[in-house]
């Protein structure tokens, strides 16, 4: 069949904006190649085509990502199935199995299952991979390279797909709210924002970058930095005493465990 698009996308959350404009700055595909369906914002990329009608994405797309949130999916499931011709369907999906969409979609067409984050957007994404190993190679290649191109990749089993979404999917706001919370600290104790905010970044940066080259572990990074008596001791055992450590794995479990509902 002929396609008149490379890649349709149903949605036009922030994920959907974070690949599109990932793919396009990538080199993956040009605008020109993309089209996007959402009911009432656009993807805003340039040159890519955002409409209103789903069934112009998915009957003249060749690869279709479905980028909707699950509770709209089992709402319009059908009718994307009636009127899809794509080959390929790449679902960003959390809480709908590649079960489910094969149920609604039929065998004809194949499925992969990833959860990409939001830096995808500057090329500094996260993404898990769960591609059947029996896809055509051209298939599989051709959703390896969007993802690799705008990020790091990993491969999973299907059933590590709600860790993967409490973990890299959900995880940048972790890291977002303590960022935030850092900056407010440091306001509160004298700091402007600017130099709070550029402060705690550059921090942050040189934690990240300290963590991947060095061949310690985490917890002796953490060592190197307090001495006893010191300063840096007093805040980490604030943190202990506060069971930091509890309420990321409370929150982080809460987060998979909705995901496990959504499938059901």
């Amino acid at each position: 069949m002929n396609y008149n698009f490379k890649l349709g996308v149903i949605g036009a959350g922030n994920m959907a904006k974070a690949i599109v404009s990932g793919i396009v700055e990538g080199g993956i595909l040009s605008s020109s190649e993309i089209i996007t369906s959402a009911r009432t914002s656009n993807i805003d990329v340039s040159g890519v085509e955002t409409v209103r009608d789903n069934s112009i994405v998915l009957s003249n797309s060749e690869y279709l990502v479905l980028a909707v949130k699950p509770q709209v999916y089992k709402e319009i499931a059908k009718f994307l199935a009636s009127t899809c011709n794509a080959k390929h369907i790449i679902s960003i999906m959390a809480g709908v199995t590649r079960e489910m969409i094969a149920s609604d979609f039929g065998d004809d067409v194949s499925i992969s299952r990833v959860m990409p984050n939001t830096p995808c957007k500057h090329k500094l994404g996260m993404t898990a991979i769960m591609i059947n190993n029996d896809l055509p190679g051209s298939e599989r290649l051709f959703v390896e390279s969007i993802f690799n191109a705008i990020g790091d990749t990993c491969y999973i089993e299907e059933d590590m797909f709600h860790t993967a979404i409490c973990v890299s999917g959900s995880g940048t706001a972790y890291v977002y709210m303590f960022i935030e919370g850092m900056i407010k600290g440091a306001m509160a104790n004298g700091y402007s924002y600017d130099m709070a905010k550029a402060s705690v970044l550059k921090t942050f940066e040189g934690a990240v970058s300290m963590a991947r080259l060095e061949q310690s572990s985490i917890t002796d990074l953490i060592g190197a930095v307090c001495s006893k008596g010191g300063t840096t001791i007093q805040a980490v055992e604030s943190f202990k005493s506060d069971n930091l450590y509890g309420i990321i794995d409370s929150a982080m479990t809460k987060c998979k465990n909705r995901s496990e509902e959504l499938c059901k």
